[in-house]
């Protein structure tokens, strides 16, 4: 899999942001902070070979153009 990085960690205004990167697969893989709040992550259905992520919600606009 070859992955292309659109974004790092870095934001231009300073913040700590995940960083993104889109694959040759038409997917993206995305650095985030694991999810551990029980309450929250019972209320979806995962997996048993996913984990959840959380971004801040102004990340996909500026990664992904129409997104938001």
């Amino acid at each position: 899999m070859r992955l292309t990085q659109l974004r790092g960690d870095d934001c231009p205004d300073g913040r700590t942001c995940p960083a993104v990167h889109q694959t040759d697969r038409g997917t993206f893989m995305i650095v985030g902070r694991r999810v551990s709040d029980a309450a929250a992550l019972s209320q979806m259905a995962i997996g048993p070979d996913e984990i959840v992520i959380e971004v801040p919600m102004d990340l996909l606009p500026e990664v992904v153009p129409g997104a938001g």
